[in-house]
């Protein structure tokens, strides 16, 4: 896979990860993220530490199907056959920086892990 193929691969991971997470896309969540996949993060004066499903039912309740989610990708890092994304994106009405951390595995970037900030 060339850089450019590598790059467009996890741009495409992180858009389906965007749109699923604001229309609580259960099946497009699953698809991107690993069954251990944790999402970390304070939320509500809380620290939050979900599971991938309990992320994926915290998505599925505040889903908004109508609205096309604002998002950018702030930075993009790859080393082999692990990425790190910065990205920045509106779900819930809030405004979050999210750290993504992805891994390249049988032939598909997923992601193992989520930070997250809500931005003030």
């Amino acid at each position: 896979m060339t850089n450019e193929e590598t790059v467009a691969a996890i741009v495409r991971v992180v858009r389906t990860y965007v749109t699923s997470m604001t229309a609580g896309d259960r099946q497009g969540l699953e698809r991107v993220f690993f069954e251990n996949a944790s999402e970390v993060g304070h939320y509500q004066g809380e620290l939050l530490w979900n599971s991938r499903d309990g992320f994926i039912r915290m998505c599925e309740e505040a889903a908004d199907g109508s609205t096309d989610p604002a998002w950018t990708i702030r930075n993009l890092s790859v080393h082999g056959d692990i990425a790190v994304v910065h990205v920045e994106d509106d779900w819930a009405g809030m405004r979050f920086d999210d750290i993504l951390t992805l891994l390249y595995h049988e032939g598909a970037w997923r992601i193992v892990s989520k930070a997250f900030r809500i931005q003030p």
